[in-house]
């Protein structure tokens, strides 16, 4: 065979190649998406889909220069090209009575980072028309979902999901030391929930969120908080959500991955079983970073953070910690909250890890019909370990002004700025929030940690703040299932609360006494001190003996699970209320609950560990978390369990134990 022939033989073959070379689309190319290569091009064996182009998908909902449309500099309408003529076109007159909107994807000052249009998801109804692939190539980023399993120290955990509507994925990068980063994605319209409400997204508050996030990323560089603070970045993202499809082609918030888990986690979760209390009480006595848990004070107290509960605290092997979502802070997004973290003393979030939650709350199992309070049992939480004092120079119990150098320095540098070039220098959004960050820090410099955490701004109104308590520095175990402080060993926390509701925030407006007893942001132990004109209604712990009634009778089951039913309904409209609610519903509810209890007095006594719970309440719910607007939600179990009520004990008193995983 000569070589002329030869060579028509193999241009042959590849033409047959070619025409048998299946084809593929790029993953804009379709609705959805199931095997997403990483690559410009298709990998060997296929080829783009010619037709697909046709019908490639718009990269935003909204024309914009992160979507590569053309922008109409004038506002008015038309391309750029005829802007001049429409310009002379149109009198001033009428230019002045047409003066568009301001719209920061125009403005050329903006960075595309900062542009509303570089979080927009794909316009949905050009979505609709595209197929559905089962492999697409065109990702630049292998995603995996946070959520998922963590192997940590040989106890397998389920990563919290998060409660905001974001979706947070894992993937590699060269922008960090270890290849990994984790990406959080606003605005998909996907529940994270099988059946869930689709998520509702504003684009130009993403952009508000990323630039005072921005802020924060640069004041932990500023002030040396990057060991314990994840670093963030902004970049494009371009992968599929992992088992759903859904194409992903905009703008995220990248983060430093931190190894480890939860603290919630850590304390009360794990599989084939969590760990054991020895383990855990050795771990925080002699593994914690003592020097990380009061920088994280500072930082947490600086930043005015108020969301720092276990889910946002990540536990390492090795005893370091890592601070996570540290977006709630300074005033930007919980106009309401002042500060409030398990590290910081003064906040409810502390105090509830010290006295518990239904206690804090003032529910009602925290009382008696009477208005009494019932203290707990003398146990501990882990997280007491928490405290900053326990790590003091010289068993000190005060920081001051203390503060590392670098911390120093840079106290030094905000307090030296007005709140304008506050502002300015970090790039916060809002003169508002940089005053916070100044007055902050000035407190700070100037009058020491503990008096900023007393009388600086911002400041929680008074039903929120909460006096010093008693410190505990180390735990041992007691029994199988709870902790007690051996450092030191006669501790116990004051059962003491402040006046006032402490969910609003505003004075006491409940159908029964308020178990608080001193006027919040009043100090004892401070010169010139007044107790207020209030009666103290309870004894200690170990010497209170008080037999609960309202929700430990011999109900039937029917009884039983319709005053629990009436009670959630009602737990989740006050909760989502606050304020402002009338208390016709608890009125009638502790009706219905006294009626069932006489009832129960004519049937016979006091059955253990069988109580309706949360009859008596009213319907209020256990475990509150502020949102943006003012929401707030049921904690586990479902609003009028208040953490899990257990049963009257042998004794005569009621026994609230804290469930797992509850919310704050």
């Amino acid at each position: 065979m000569g070589r002329a022939s030869l060579l028509a033989l193999m241009l042959m073959a590849l033409a047959i190649d070619r025409a048998a070379a299946a084809t593929m689309r790029h993953v804009n190319q379709c609705r959805l998406c199931h095997k997403c290569h990483l690559s410009e091009d298709p990998p060997p064996g296929f080829e783009a889909d010619p037709d697909a182009a046709k019908a490639s998908v718009s990269a935003r909902a909204d024309s914009g220069p992160a979507g590569g449309a053309a922008v109409d500099p004038t506002g008015l309408g038309g391309d750029a090209a005829s802007a001049s003529a429409n310009a002379s076109a149109v009198s001033r007159r009428n230019l002045l009575a047409k003066k568009p909107k301001y719209d920061a994807d125009l403005d050329p000052t903006v960075p595309i980072w900062f542009k509303p249009a570089s979080y927009k998801p794909h316009n949905e109804k050009e979505m609709a028309k595209l197929p559905e692939c089962q492999e697409c190539y065109g990702c630049r980023h292998n995603l995996t979902l946070v959520a998922g399993e963590t192997d940590f120290m040989g106890v397998k955990f389920t990563n919290e999901a998060g409660a905001t509507t974001s979706w947070i994925f894992k993937t590699n990068t060269n922008m960090t030391p270890s290849g990994e980063a984790v990406v959080k994605m606003y605005c998909l319209p996907i529940s994270k929930k099988v059946g869930g409400k689709i998520p509702s997204c504003r684009p130009s508050r993403i952009t508000e969120i990323m630039q005072h996030l921005m802020a924060i990323d640069k004041l932990s560089v500023d002030c040396g908080f990057t060991d314990l603070v994840p670093r963030m970045w902004l970049a494009p993202v371009r992968g599929v959500v992992p088992g759903v499809g859904y194409p992903l082609d905009w703008w995220g918030l990248w983060m430093e991955y931190a190894d480890g888990i939860s603290m919630e986690n850590f304390l009360n979760k794990g599989r084939p079983r969590p760990f054991a209390r020895p383990f855990i009480a050795d771990f925080m006595n002699n593994k914690l970073n003592r020097t990380r848990v009061v920088r994280a004070a500072i930082f947490d107290l600086l930043t005015s953070q108020c969301d720092r509960h276990a889910q946002n605290i990540f536990m390492q092997a090795d005893g370091n910690i890592k601070l996570i979502d540290n977006e709630s802070c300074l005033q930007h997004m919980w106009m309401h909250c002042a500060f409030d973290s398990v590290m910081v003393p003064t906040t409810q979030k502390q105090e509830i890890v010290r006295l518990a939650n239904h206690f804090v709350i003032k529910l009602a199992a925290a009382a008696t019909e009477d208005g009494t309070p019932i203290p707990g049992a003398n146990r501990a939480d882990p997280q007491l370990l928490l405290d900053y004092r326990c790590y003091l120079p010289d068993g000190q119990d005060t920081m001051g002004t203390n503060y590392p150098p670098e911390v120093t320095t840079c106290l030094k540098r905000i307090a030296g700025m007005t709140p304008q070039e506050v502002k300015d220098y970090y790039k916060f959004t809002d003169v508002r929030v940089a005053n916070n960050l100044y007055t902050r820090a000035k407190d700070m410099l100037e009058k020491g940690y503990e008096w900023a955490a007393k009388y600086g701004s911002p400041a929680n109104p008074p039903p929120k703040k909460y006096r010093f308590q008693p410190k505990c520095c180390r735990l041992s175990t007691k029994g199988l299932m709870s902790y007690k402080c051996d450092d030191p060993s006669d501790w116990m926390p004051r059962w003491e609360l402040p006046l006032g509701n402490p969910v609003t925030g505003r004075a006491w407006d409940k159908d029964r006494p308020d178990i608080g007893s001193y006027e919040g942001g009043t100090w004892p132990d401070e010169p010139g001190y007044v107790e207020p004109n209030t009666t103290k209604r309870w004894s200690s712990g170990a010497s209170t003996n008080i037999k609960v009634v309202a929700r430990k009778k011999a109900l039937t089951e029917a009884e039983r699970k319709a005053a629990e039913e009436k009670a959630q309904k009602e737990a989740e409209q006050d909760w989502l209320t606050l304020s402002g609610v009338t208390n016709e519903a608890k009125v009638k509810a502790s009706e219905e609950s006294k009626a069932l209890e006489e009832k129960a007095k004519a049937e016979g006594g006091v059955g253990e560990g069988g109580g309706v719970k949360g009859a008596a309440q009213g319907g209020e719910g256990a475990g509150v978390k502020e949102g943006a607007g003012a929401g707030a939600e049921a904690g586990t179990g479902g609003g009028a369990e208040a953490g899990a009520e257990e049963g009257a004990s042998k004794g005569g008193h009621m026994e609230v134990k804290k469930k797992k995983g509850w919310l704050w």
